[in-house]
């Protein structure tokens, strides 16, 4: 199979599996979002950007780390057994690490001048660092086996779902609501394990702290890169949550979930590209034209994508979280330009993490995180919540332009052409959708925000497909070519 058809298989089965989680975590979102109301709603989005960081110190960038190593050791004749032992080395060091990050994280939470009902829905979400520690995706996304992946976030974000709607019913029911994501990311990791040991034999504890040495030195500077990515997915909600009131962080992490969302629908081009990345270092023609096709994708989508969550901002809101969220919508915009940005970074930076690159990465997101923390301190005092997006949108800007320099050093190309079709492409839909909103206000204002939405939505993929086909940004003979190759 070639690689352009294994990249398409990737996507469909990711693509099937995200689809599942957005349709499910959207519906999650705003049910818990209108029972819970904004100030509860808050509390869990604190907590989970809390999470957040404490995970990272839990994976320490070894997920990217064995990604590299299995899928550039899968031609050889021991490469099962080989990407069973990393495996385990994996999976041990991981455990070892949630438990010393749990205890530290309970300290911290305990030391919070928080309610106790606050503290006690941050403690509850701290199952979720055994979860993320056994999860054992980066095995089937190195083998390009991505179906199990899309099974098992299947069963996560479905499962989650209806636990929600049958056990979360109003604000006192946030401590639920927290253990409800903690206890399925938990319980899918194990059924997980089940099945890597059908596919590659006995899993078991395995420590060797030579090779947990030689295993940290090459993913710590991952893990350094991914945690300053995670101070620009995750700082200004932290940053909210201790200084502004709850009902404004609820506000706002309504708009960061939706923006999240946008967001999903890149990670799984991204996801689906890196292993055929991975796999094409060392070779100048064969990174150029994997890169080629990777940004077209990723700007093919993702074009559409920002600029559907720019011009329906307030019927999005509306739609999912109700009335009580409109004023989140100048911030949410915000953060679609911000998603923008990301798209490029997720384009220029993560190839750099498999083809040996990380410190240059590393070096620029932490950059950039600094100034993100430097802006929120001054913005979110001023500007509130619209600050906290604007302080994103700059530093993401500041990275991403270094990340470009660096990428350009290894491979010699930026992509301006694809880039600028898809610019295009945005601006087109998003006035077609601005000329729909001048025309039809009447009718959108006494009608509910879903209709809104599903029209302006129908008007902007239309207008998007039409001018992506003109402008050569999508082909149509090439996408026929893919989408007719056999799973």
């Amino acid at each position: 199979m070639s690689a352009g058809h294994r990249i398409f298989r990737n996507i469909r089965a990711l693509a099937a599996a995200k689809t599942a989680t957005m349709a499910s975590g959207l519906v999650t979102a705003a049910w818990t979002a209108r029972v819970l109301g904004p100030d509860s709603f808050g509390v869990l989005g604190f907590g989970t950007s809390l999470m957040a960081y404490a995970a990272l110190f839990v994976n320490m960038g070894l997920s990217t780390y064995a990604i590299r190593e299995i899928a550039r050791a899968r031609d050889q004749h021991d490469h099962r057994e080989q990407a069973a032992e990393l495996s385990e080395h994996v999976l041990t060091l991981r455990t070892v690490l949630a438990v010393v990050v749990g205890a530290i994280y309970a300290v911290f939470i305990l030391s919070l001048d928080k309610p106790m009902e606050v503290k006690a829905v941050l403690l509850v979400q701290a199952v979720q660092l055994l979860g993320n520690a056994l999860v054992l995706d980066f095995v089937y996304q190195a083998t390009e086996k991505m179906g199990v992946i899309a099974t098992r976030e299947i069963g996560t974000s479905i499962g989650s779902m209806l636990l929600v709607f049958l056990l979360v019913r109003g604000p006192e029911d946030a401590i639920t609501a927290a253990a409800i994501t903690g206890g399925s990311i938990t319980v899918n990791a194990l059924v997980m394990i089940g099945r890597f040991r059908r596919d590659f034999g006995h899993l078991r504890p395995r420590v060797d702290l030579k090779v947990w040495r030689e295993i940290l030195t090459a993913a710590t500077p991952m893990a350094v890169g991914v945690f300053a990515w995670a101070i620009f997915t995750h700082l200004d909600v932290v940053m909210l949550g201790f200084l502004a009131p709850h009902t404004e962080v609820g506000w706002y992490s309504a708009a960061v979930k939706i923006q999240t969302l946008a967001n999903l629908v890149g990670n799984i081009v991204m996801n689906a590209f890196l292993p055929q990345l991975a796999a094409a270092y060392g070779e100048l023609g064969p990174m150029r034209d994997r890169m080629r096709a990777y940004a077209s994708v990723m700007l093919a989508v993702g074009g559409l994508v920002i600029a559907g969550g720019f011009a329906l901002a307030p019927s999005i809101l509306g739609t999912l979280f109700g009335d009580a969220y409109a004023p989140a919508t100048l911030a949410l915009r915000l953060l679609m330009l911000a998603s923008a940005v990301v798209y490029a970074n997720m384009i220029l930076g993560n190839p750099l993490l498999v083809w040996h690159r990380q410190t240059g990465y590393m070096v620029a997101m932490l950059s950039g995180g600094a100034l993100n923390a430097l802006l929120n301190i001054w913005w979110i005092p001023r500007y509130g919540i619209e600050g906290a997006a604007m302080a994103t949108f700059t530093a993401e800007l500041a990275a991403t332009v270094a990340i470009a320099w660096i990428h350009r050093q290894t491979v010699g190309e930026l992509y301006v052409g694809i880039a600028g079709r898809a610019m295009l492409c945005a601006g087109a839909a998003v006035a077609a959708a601005l000329a729909l909103d001048r025309f039809a206000a009447p009718l959108f204002d006494r009608t509910p925000a879903l209709v809104h939405f599903v029209a302006g939505s129908v008007v902007m993929v239309a207008v998007y497909a039409a001018v992506a086909v003109l402008t050569g940004l999508v082909h149509l003979k090439r996408l026929r070519r893919l989408t007719s190759a056999t799973a």
